[in-house]
């Protein structure tokens, strides 16, 4: 009877698990430190993540603009000089495009905001004044309310100064808040444009940079290994592109639809509500309640019965997208159930909030589908050690006959 294999460790093994069980000790140890240092390497590193984030997402336009190109051009040939204005074209038209479609954006919502403010502060006197006639309307039909206002001696002229020392109280306050604001949306600024340049320079040699990156790959880990990193890496990517492409559309179908029927109905600032649902919708599942609040608080300080007619109407709406249109045109990209749809944004906003919600669905669906093919493939393996072990004792079975006869 032959002895069974033992392990041998070598000198290396050993000393990649030493050096790896004291790495896990030190950083179980000093966990806070740890924890720091991990967060200062992040924001030093966060232009380069979000450059490649926009250099993603800039990707998806740009590659269909050289496909489209690419056909239609004199003689459909790919020659070399084709090539080098091709890339350089379809990047000015991917990055004018998005200048577009922000530039219009803000000219759509921002005058529909200075409308909006001005509106409301031409309105205040008037809702102060229904206000308090509506207080004093309640109190003389409830007694007890005056009752309890003179035992607590409060007056609208202690209410007054109470908001009045409260507003000079929070001045200081305020102020270095708006101070560090501005001061962190520079920063932003700054790194928005850091950002921006480092995805033009990925997206001009992206080709170059995925070879380099496959020759790493088959240079670090095995064939067998780098062919399974590639298909989870393919996997990965056809699940992102699918989910992005599939959220932009479904955003823009249902700001369309609000904008049509707030706009049949003559419903206050329909153009307005209409891009932030759509905005808002690109964050799943929870993003267009958002739009709800503001929507129905707009509408509210205009027509209280059409702010409810809006609800309503807006209720009706996202019932008939979740089970139409969401489904149809990013469920089925992904091919993530409902469940797990919940389950991801629930995860992703208590991790990372909303940029959570939106990464943890495609994420999710990748895990998924890598789950299903392994347990297919555990299935299969299960089905045929089953017929090559019924085929066995077949064999074995007829072979005893024959000695028989």
């Amino acid at each position: 009877m032959e002895k069974p294999e033992t392990r041998r460790f070598t000198p290396r093994t050993l000393t990649l698990s030493l050096v790896a069980v004291v790495s896990v000790y030190f950083a179980l140890d000093r966990a806070a430190e740890v924890l720091a240092y991990l967060e200062h390497v992040l924001a030093v590193a966060m232009p380069l993540l979000l450059g490649m984030a926009i250099a993603y997402l800039m990707n998806l336009p740009m590659r269909a603009i050289e496909r489209f190109v690419g056909r239609h051009r004199p003689g459909h040939r790919a020659d070399s000089r084709t090539g080098k204005w091709l890339r350089p074209l379809s990047l000015v038209l991917t990055l004018l495009g998005t200048l577009l479609v922000s530039a219009g954006i803000l000219a759509l919502v921002v005058p529909q905001v200075i409308a909006s403010i001005s509106d409301l502060s031409s309105r205040l006197p008037s809702l102060l004044a229904q206000s308090e006639a509506w207080i004093n309307q309640t109190t003389t039909d409830n007694p007890w309310l005056k009752d309890l206002a003179s035992t607590l001696k409060l007056s609208t002229a202690d209410l007054l100064n109470w908001a009045l020392a409260l507003l000079q109280g929070q001045g200081g306050s305020w102020l270095n808040s708006t101070v560090n604001w501005l001061a962190s949306a520079f920063g932003w600024v700054v790194s928005l444009v850091l950002s921006l340049i480092f995805a033009i320079y990925l997206l001009l040699a992206k080709e170059k940079l995925q070879r380099q990156s496959l020759r790493l790959l088959d240079a670090i880990f095995t064939p067998k290994a780098s062919n399974r990193i590639r298909a989870v890496l393919a996997l990965t990517h056809q699940t992102f592109s699918a989910f992005f492409a599939g959220q932009f559309l479904e955003a823009i179908i249902l700001g369309v639809i609000f904008l049509v029927i707030l706009a049949v109905f003559q419903f206050p600032y329909a153009l307005l509500i209409a891009v932030l649902i759509a905005v808002t919708a690109l964050i799943p599942m929870v993003g267009a309640y958002i739009a709800l609040v503001v929507g129905a608080f707009l509408i509210l300080l205009i027509n209280p019965w059409q702010a409810l007619a809006f609800v309503i109407l807006f209720l009706v709406i996202q019932q008939l997208e979740n089970n139409l249109i969401y489904p149809r045109v990013v469920g089925s990209s992904i091919g993530l159930p409902a469940l797990w749809v919940l389950t991801a944004v629930v995860i992703g906003g208590g991790l990372l909030g909303v940029l959570g919600m939106i990464l943890f669905i495609p994420f999710m669906s990748v895990a998924y589908a890598l789950v299903r093919q392994w347990v297919v493939a555990r299935e299969m393996a299960r089905q045929t050690a089953q017929k090559n072990a019924a085929s066995a004792e077949a064999g074995h079975g007829n072979g005893e006959q024959e000695t028989v006869c």
